[in-house]
Order: C-alpha cells, then sequence, then structure tokens
C-alpha cells in the first residue's frame, strides 16, 4: 500500500536539508514538496550547514546545522570549547574509507568519537525536526507506519559506506522496513523527468525525451560529484546502463583552494591561528566565499571579485607578520593580480578561475571519458544538479566543451535530489534497474547478499532478507 506520507533527508556533505509530501499532495503535483528555511543570523537556506556539536561526555547532542555553527563559536570566544566536539562536513569520511561499526572520525579539534554516534545523531535530529513541523501542520492524524522515509546517498560510494548509513538512520530511529535509500543522481534523474528546465533560456525537461534515449546527471554536490548515464525505458521508469562513478571533486574543494590561495598571501600559519581564535569570523569569510563562488560569471563580466576580509584577520596578520596584508601582498606571486581596500580583497578574474580550475577540469574530463565509452552510446542531454552546479564557470565550462550536447540545468539545481527522493518515495518503480559498479554491462544491483562488506570481527552485512544492499 502507498504511504501516506514521505519524508526524505538529504544528508549532504556541506549542506542538509528534509522535504515532505502527502499522497493527495503528489498526486497532485509530484514535484512540490514541503522544505524547511533555514535560518542562520542573516542567512535564510533550504537546507542548513552539516555541522553537528555534541557536549563534552562524547554522547549527548547539542545542536545541529547553524545553532551548531553558532554554539561552538560563542564557546570558542569563551575560552570553553576544547571539551566539546564540532563536526564538520563530516560525511566524507565515509569515502574511500574501510568501514566498520567500531571506526573512529575526528571532530574540527583533532579529538576522535565513534562515528555512528556523529552520522546517527545527525540524522536523528533531521527526522525529529521534520516530524515536529507535520505534527504542527496536522495534529496527531499521520502514524509511524504511514510514512515512508527516504536517504540519500552518493552513488560512487561502496557497499559498506552505504550500509553504514542505511544502520545509522535505523539507530537514529528510524524502522528498516520503512527507510528507502536513493542514490543522489538517480533521485535527481526522477526530478528532472517531471520539472521544466532552463536551457539558453528556453523551456525543457526530461519528460519530452523520447522512450530508449540517454541522458547523463551530473550530481556535483559539496564533497563528491556523481555520474549516473540513463534510458528512458517504455514506462516513463529510468535505467541505468552504466556503472555509477565520480570524484571528490565538489565545491568544498574550491573551497579548500580559495584557503590554500590566502595561505599563500599570508601564511598557513596565520590561518590556522585565524580559525582556532576567531572561528565566527572565519566562519563568515567562508560563507561569504560561498556567496560569491556561485556568482562568478566572466561572460558578464571580467571586473575583479571582491571576498570580503574580517578585521581581526587584517589585524592577526599585522601581529604575526609584522607587516600589513597589502604589503604581504605585494611580497607575493599575486602583486599585479590582488588589491585590498579595508576589508575587501580585490582577486583579478584569471586568479579566480585558477581556484576553480582543478575541480572543473576533473569533472569535464569526467564526462569526456564517458561520452568516449562506447557502451554509454549516444547521450541526448547532460543534466546538470547539486549545488555546486549552480556555478557560472562550471556551466560555461560544460557549454564550451560539449557544444554539441544540449546542458539542461534545473531552477532549483540544489533541490534536485532532496525534492527526486521524495518523488522516489511516492514511486520506487521509477528506477528499474542498476549497474553493478565494477561492470561496465546492464546487470541489475537487485539480488542478495551474505558475504560481510568490510574485513575484520565490525562486519558489516548486507541486507539479505529484503534484499538491499544497503
Amino acid at each position: 500500500m502507498a504511504p501516506l506520507l514521505v519524508a526524505a533527508i538529504d544528508f549532504g556533505t556541506t549542506y542538509s536539508g528534509w522535504s515532505y509530501s502527502f499522497k493527495h499532495e503528489f498526486e497532485l503535483d509530484p514535484t512540490k514538496a514541503s522544505t524547511k528555511r533555514w535560518h542562520g543570523d542573516q542567512l535564510v537556506s533550504l537546507k542548513a550547514p552539516t555541522c553537528v556539536l555534541i557536549e563534552p561526555d562524547g554522547e549527548t547532542f547539542s545542536a545541529f546545522g547553524y545553532d551548531a555553527e553558532n554554539n561552538y563559536t560563542r564557546l570558542a570566544e569563551a575560552e570553553e570549547h576544547e571539551q566539546w566536539y564540532f563536526f564538520k562536513r563530516f560525511k566524507m569520511k565515509l569515502y574511500n574509507e574501510d568501514i566498520n561499526r567500531d571506526m573512529k572520525i575526528e571532530d574540527k579539534t583533532g579529538k576522535k568519537l565513534k562515528a555512528d554516534i556523529v552520522f546517527s545523531a545527525a540524522i536523528r535530529f533531521l527526522k525529529d525536526d521534520l516530524l515536529k513541523v507535520i505534527q504542527d501542520r496536522i495534529k496527531g492524524s499521520v502514524k509511524p507506519e504511514e510514512i515512508s522515509w527516504v536517504l540519500t546517498v552518493p552513488a560512487i560510494w561502496d557497499d559498506g559506506a552505504k550500509q553504514f548509513m542505511r544502520e545509522s538512520a535505523e539507530n537514529a530511529g528510524i524502522s528498516s522496513d520503512k527507510l528507502i535509500m536513493a542514490l543522489e543522481p538517480e533521485a535527481a534523474a526522477i526530478y528532472c523527468r517531471f520539472l521544466p528546465m532552463e536551457n539558453s533560456g528556453q523551456g525543457d525537461s526530461l519528460s519530452t525525451i523520447k522512450t530508449g534515449s540517454r541522458v547523463m546527471v551530473v550530481d556535483a554536490g559539496g564533497g563528491t560529484v556523481d555520474f549516473a548515464v540513463q534510458e528512458v525505458a517504455e514506462n516513463g521508469s529510468m535505467n541505468n546502463i552504466y556503472k555509477a562513478s565520480g570524484g571528490d571533486w565538489g565545491g568544498t574543494k574550491v573551497e579548500e583552494a580559495y584557503v590554500k590561495f590566502l595561505e599563500d598571501i599570508i601564511g598557513k600559519d596565520s590561518i590556522d591561528e585565524f580559525k582556532r581564535s576567531n572561528m565566527e569570523d572565519y566562519i563568515f569569510m567562508i560563507r561569504d566565499f560561498e556567496m560569491k563562488k556561485r556568482d562568478v560569471d566572466p561572460l558578464k563580466s571580467e571586473k575583479p571579485v571582491v571576498f570580503r576580509i574580517t578585521a581581526t584577520l587584517l589585524q592577526l596578520v599585522k601581529q604575526r607578520k609584522g607587516k600589513e596584508i597589502h604589503e604581504l601582498i605585494v611580497d607575493s606571486a599575486f602583486d599585479k593580480t590582488v588589491s585590498i581596500k579595508a576589508d575587501k580583497l580585490k582577486v583579478d578574474m584569471d586568479v579566480v578561475r585558477n581556484i576553480f580550475k582543478i575541480q572543473i577540469e576533473a569533472i569535464v574530463d569526467h564526462v569526456s571519458n564517458l561520452l568516449d565509452q562506447s557502451t554509454v552510446g549516444d547521450i541526448e542531454a547532460i543534466v546538470l544538479v547539486g549545488g555546486f552546479s549552480n556555478c557560472s564557470l562550471l556551466q560555461q565550462a560544460m557549454n564550451t566543451k560539449f557544444d554539441g550536447h544540449t546542458i539542461l540545468v534545473p531552477n532549483d539545481a540544489d533541490l534536485a535530489v532532496l525534492n527526486g527522493a521524495v518523488i522516489f518515495g511516492h514511486k520506487p518503480e521509477l528506477i528499474s534497474q542498476r549497474v553493478s559498479k565494477y561492470t561496465h554491462t546492464g546487470s541489475s544491483s537487485r539480488r542478495k547478499w551474505n558475504r560481510p562488506i568490510c574485513n575484520g570481527t565490525n562486519a558489516l552485512w548486507r541486507d539479505r532478507d529484503r534484499g538491499r544492499g544497503y
């Protein structure tokens, strides 16, 4: 029986969020889902930073998202933060790692906790937060057995990481028989099947693509960039025809390149001390960069891009280096391309392009390699989704390199995975076939597993009874 309510959690590297829709709402408009607006200082967003703050006992959950960031910065200002555990962007700890139930991950100051405590705390908060909103909306009318939960995971994760997420969700109070795992590019493709697109100013949609046509979905998130090649089946579902692939080329790597650029000017020691002593200002500086990186568009303007540098960083550099930042810029390799006035750092467009260069080239090269594979065949369209897909530099690079292909970008590219997961929960048959990451053929991965997915006494076992590998 179809669930009364589908609730989806998009657990991202940089940002996380939730959406839901009732059965009757889905039947009226599959793309319409209720999504929370998160508030952080002067920011309002449809996702919250993937941050968890845990009390010094290493067990008690304190806060998530913007609240976790703000509470931790207040603790740091009062010099009371050292015993607390602050985890940020920890999802990538599961990528390319040997997974076991006792594995530990480091917080921002190097202290370690068991990974399942941190992941379960984040999922539990998102679940409880969603349920509270639903209960406030409709008093006591939804029973737990009437809710189907969908949790998103990267397609390129190995089965150990996917199973770890499943168990974390179960530890967070989501019943295993009410839990569906959705691969992120698959969820995005489902959403795009229903949604009008913007394509060079003209309306277009995957729903107009004929049966038998093939599309490539590029899910460019904060941590990973996932690629899926799919074929439209006769019943409107999507068949995966090539193995899941991708890499850690997401938006956070661009942020790391920006921080490295600053280190090249003022020194790594200055940045490290800035993070240690002025966490709130460091977070503000990174948020400013995150906003600016979406708006950088050399097609509109070749003017220098202005980034905000807080006054506390200016003072810290003067104390540590005995020089003003403008003097350090003159002494650096950027003396002709970077300048500063008050708290505004003006950076030439060529330098900004270089900050993005490695990640964008990796994405473009991977798309090229996929298009060259004989088993991929002719691609009707390339669909860009995920937060990083909003980057104008990435869109420009894709349009330039693949000018013979249709490049589609949803209006809400950063919500495509989340809203697609809601649709998937209502109609899981929309994905009718998956391809093993270890093969190039069309064999389905919906089979029973009974071998451990990692070595050692804490091996996680595949879900044999339900026929799910994750």
